[in-house]
C-alpha cells in the first residue's frame, strides 16, 4: 500500500489558530480525508450534505456525525432538495457547494476541504478529452477555487482512491458506498468503469496524473502571462469588473476567451466557466450587450463591463449581518428583520432619485446592492440614500489578479 498523504502546500496554507471545514459524505474518499486531517492534528469542523435522494442517506449522515462526535469534531447535516428543474447532477453540485459555503461563513471556518482524489482528476481529464476540450478542460480539477466567496480546497488530487480505502481498513475506519457511484447512466461512471481498457492499452493512471501535472503547469504559465497583461487595464466599479474596451479588442482571441471566462466566474462566484459555444457567441461581438453565466456583459464609456444579471439575483436575500451574493457586506443599524437584496424596480421607486445620475445603465442599477426591512427600503448606500449604512465589496483588484492566476 502507498501511504496516502495530504499535499504539503495545503497543510502549510492552514493558519495555526484557524479551523478548517471538511465536507464529509461518509464515502471512502471523504472519510479518508477526514482521517488524514485528524492524524495531521488540524482543527476541524465537518459538514455532511444530504441530497435526500436515497433512504440510506440519513443513516449515513448519522454515522458521520457519530464518528465526528467520537473525535471531538463539530458536525452539521445540511439538507438539499431537488426541485425537479434542470440537470440533477449539475443542480446537486451547485446546491451542495452553496450550502457548504453558507455553512462555512456561519461556522467561521477558514476554508472547506473536499475529498476529490487522483482518480477523480483522471476521470475529469478523460471526460474533457471526450468533449474535445482545450487546455483548461484537460488540466483536471483545480487544487483550490472560490465559490460564493468561500475557499474550497482539494488536498488529495495526488492520491489514489484504492490507497485511501486500504488506509481506512488498516485503521479500522468504516465508510459507506453510494450506489449512484456505479450508475452507468452518468458520463463520469461510464469513464470510471472503462479505466481497465486504458490500462490494457498501456496507459496507466500514474502516466495520466503526470500528464495532468504538466498541463496544469502550462495553464499556470498562461494565466501568469494574462495576469501581467491585464494589470492597469481593469478596475472594479460598484461590483462590475471593468476592462479597457480598446485593449480587450486588441488582444488575441484566446486571451479574450480566458479573460472573459475568469471575469464571469469571478463576478458570479461560479466554480466552472460557461460552455465554450455560449461564450463564443458573446465573443463574436463584444459591442453587443449579452447575458451569460448569471452576468451581463456590456460596453459603457470606453469600458467592457461584466456585472451581475438582475434576473438571477432578484430573489436573492441575506440577513444584513451576512454576506449577500457572495460579495457584499453591510455595516449599519442591523436588526433581526433587516436584509440585503438587489435594488430592483421597487427600490428604485422608493429611492426617488434619477437613476441616470448613477452613471450606469438601468439594468445595472437594478442589480445594485441595497438594505431593506420588509418592503421598506432602508438604505441604498451605493446610490447615496443613507449615511447610516456602508456597503463593502469583498472583492478587490488584487483578488481578481489572484483569481486569474489560479484559474
Amino acid at each position: 500500500m502507498i501511504a496516502p498523504t495530504l499535499r504539503d502546500d495545503f497543510l502549510s496554507s492552514i493558519a495555526p489558530d484557524g479551523v478548517l471545514g471538511v465536507a464529509v459524505s461518509g464515502g471512502g474518499d471523504s472519510m479518508g480525508l477526514l482521517h488524514l486531517l485528524l492524524r495531521a492534528g488540524v482543527s476541524l469542523a465537518a459538514a455532511t450534505v444530504n441530497h435526500n435522494q436515497r433512504e440510506e442517506a440519513a443513516a449515513e449522515a448519522d454515522a458521520v456525525a457519530a464518528f465526528c462526535a467520537g473525535h471531538g469534531v463539530p458536525h452539521e447535516v445540511l439538507q438539499w432538495r431537488w426541485d425537479g428543474q434542470g440537470n440533477f447532477q449539475d443542480q446537486a453540485r451547485r446546491g451542495r457547494y452553496g450550502l457548504l459555503a453558507q455553512w462555512a461563513v456561519r461556522a467561521g471556518v477558514d476554508a472547506v476541504a473536499l475529498g476529490h482524489t487522483g482518480d477523480d482528476n483522471i476521470e475529469t481529464f478523460l471526460m474533457g478529452l471526450s468533449r474535445g476540450a482545450g487546455l483548461d478542460g484537460l488540466s483536471g480539477m483545480r487544487p483550490e477555487f472560490i465559490y460564493d466567496g468561500v475557499r474550497f480546497c482539494r488536498p488529495l488530487l495526488d492520491t489514489r482512491r484504492s490507497d485511501l480505502r486500504d488506509m481506512l481498513r488498516e485503521a479500522g475506519v468504516s465508510w459507506s458506498d453510494d450506489p449512484s457511484n456505479d450508475d452507468p447512466s452518468y458520463h463520469r461512471i461510464q469513464v470510471r468503469q472503462n479505466m481497465d481498457a486504458l490500462a490494457a492499452a498501456g496507459i496507466l493512471p500514474e502516466q495520466v496524473l503526470a500528464s495532468l501535472g504538466n498541463l496544469q503547469a502550462t495553464r499556470r504559465d498562461v494565466n501568469a502571462d494574462l495576469a501581467r497583461a491585464v494589470q492597469g487595464r481593469f478596475k472594479i466599479d460598484r461590483g462590475d469588473l471593468c476592462f479597457d474596451a480598446e485593449w480587450v479588442g486588441d488582444i488575441s482571441p484566446e486571451s479574450q476567451r480566458r479573460l472573459l471566462n475568469c471575469a464571469l466566474q469571478f463576478v458570479a462566484g461560479r466554480e466552472y466557466p460557461p460552455r465554450g459555444s455560449k461564450l463564443g457567441r458573446v465573443l463574436a461581438d463584444l459591442r453587443q450587450k449579452s447575458q451569460l453565466h448569471g452576468c451581463v456583459i456590456y460596453a459603457n464609456d470606453g469600458l467592457l463591463r461584466v456585472g451581475r444579471e438582475y434576473g438571477v439575483i432578484a430573489d436573492l436575500r441575506a440577513p444584513s449581518k451576512g454576506l449577500w451574493d457572495g460579495r457584499w457586506r453591510a455595516d449599519g443599524p442591523h436588526s433581526d428583520t433587516t436584509e440585503m437584496r438587489a435594488l430592483g424596480e421597487a427600490g428604485l421607486a422608493q429611492w426617488g432619485g434619477d437613476w441616470r445620475d448613477i452613471g450606469l445603465p438601468r439594468h445595472a442599477v437594478l442589480a445594485l446592492a441595497s438594505v431593506w426591512d420588509g418592503d421598506a427600503l432602508c438604505a441604498a448606500p451605493l446610490h447615496g440614500l443613507s449615511d447610516d449604512w456602508h456597503l463593502e465589496l469583498k472583492q478587490s483588484d488584487d483578488a481578481y489578479i489572484e483569481f486569474v492566476l489560479s484559474h
